[in-house]
């Protein structure tokens, strides 16, 4: 999967990083995103989550195969239901990483929009003039 490059450094081949963009295109999806949100919370059933979500079945369970193809989700039928959990720890952290990135480009953001605020407002008077 992987091969050396100059100096030490590491790439991955063609065909592991089309594993690496199959998992990201899973969790592209804001309906998935949302799934795997309210599956933090523990295991639900399809059921559970249509109610959670107002979304049909077939839709819910659609994105939840696209999530369990990829060993972000783990499986098991009881009876009639199908019960779904998450089954692959590290999207705690692929989460939080990147929830505490956004915020923090965004504060930063918000900053330099406060400092020009009143640079902007000055300018907008000078033109109404």
């Amino acid at each position: 999967m992987l091969r050396k490059l100059g100096r030490n450094k590491e790439v991955l081949s063609d065909a592991a990083l089309e594993i690496v963009a199959a998992r990201f295109r899973a969790l592209g999806d804001p309906t998935r995103l949302k799934l795997v949100q309210l599956l933090f919370d523990g295991e639900q059933s399809v059921l559970e989550l249509c109610n959670l979500t107002q979304m049909s079945q077939a839709n819910i369970s659609k994105h939840l195969s696209i999530l369990s193809e990829q060993g972000l989700l783990a499986r098991r039928k009881e009876g009639l239901y199908v019960f779904y959990s998450i089954a692959d720890q590290s999207l705690y952290d692929l989460c939080s990483l990147v929830c505490e990135s956004l915020s923090e480009r965004f504060s930063r953001a918000q900053q330099e929009f406060k400092s020009t605020k009143p640079q902007l407002a000055r300018n907008l008077a000078k033109r109404q003039k």
